[in-house]
This record gives C-alpha cells, sequence and structure tokens, in this order.
C-alpha cells in the first residue's frame, strides 16, 4: 500500500475518533442515580435466579431492568415510589421470555429493598436488594 493510502486512511481514522476524544468532560458527567442492583434466588424448584438493576428518578418513577440468570430473558421495569418508601413496579418481557408480572414493595431500614414478585411461572420471589447510591458508576460508589 503506497504512503499516501495509508496516510490517507489514517487521516479518515482520526476524523472519525474527533467526536468520540473531543467531548467535553461536562458532556461526560451524569448525576449520581440512586438505585439497586442485585439477584434473588429463584422462589420456584427449576427456574433460574433474576438479576435487577433499578433506577429511582426524582420524578417519583423508577425504571430498570430484571433478567433470568441463565439469558432466557429480560425484561424492562416502570414504575412509581412514594416519600415512605413504597413501590409498585411492572414488568414486562423485552427480550426471549423475560419475568413479567407486579413488584409491590417497601425501602428498608438497612437501604435496600423487600419486596414481592408476582407473576405466572418463573416470575415469583422474595425480593431483598441492596440500595446503591450511584447507579451511574460501575461499582456503584459515589
Amino acid at each position: 500500500m503506497s504512503s499516501r493510502k495509508i496516510a490517507l486512511l489514517l487521516s479518515l481514522g482520526a476524523l472519525t475518533l474527533t467526536p468520540i476524544l473531543s467531548r467535553s468532560t461536562e458532556a461526560q458527567q451524569v448525576s449520581p442515580q440512586p438505585g439497586f442492583v442485585g439477584i434473588t434466588k429463584a422462589a420456584v424448584a427449576g427456574c433460574p435466579n433474576i438479576g435487577w438493576r433499578v433506577v429511582r428518578h426524582d420524578d417519583g418513577t423508577v425504571t430498570g431492568l430484571a433478567y433470568y440468570a441463565d439469558a432466557s430473558g429480560a425484561s424492562s421495569i416502570k414504575g412509581t415510589y412514594d416519600k415512605s418508601g413504597k413501590f409498585d413496579l411492572q414488568l414486562t418481557s423485552t427480550m426471549g421470555k423475560g419475568p413479567e408480572g407486579t413488584v409491590v414493595g417497601q425501602r428498608s431500614k438497612t437501604g435496600g429493598l423487600v419486596a414481592d414478585l408476582k407473576g405466572d411461572g418463573c416470575a415469583n420471589s422474595h425480593l431483598t436488594i441492596r440500595g446503591v447510591p450511584n447507579i451511574g458508576s460501575s461499582m456503584g460508589g459515589a
């Protein structure tokens, strides 16, 4: 390959990466978002455990995802919580046969969640999930 072609390819590569590398620090900073991360043991024999990643928003809404630990399905989570820490969530399958049902619960004294998932088949379990001060960080730290 000629040096001219190599120079052209390098220039094109630099142009492609410029928007990614030149993002301002302000654009990359995300406000801490309190949330919950955990995995709950299956309450139904032969069913996979359920993983959870849930975020609380300032407007009283909750969003997130739930998934079966065997990767057989994933679901979106939408719901609400109130100032006392009570919440109602709805799980809707979005991939495969994700868990579907309703979660009703309360924030615990230790800052985690205590709730029950009621749904069909494997989507039934008692939840105890730990709180995370900043769900946007890799390990949940502030």
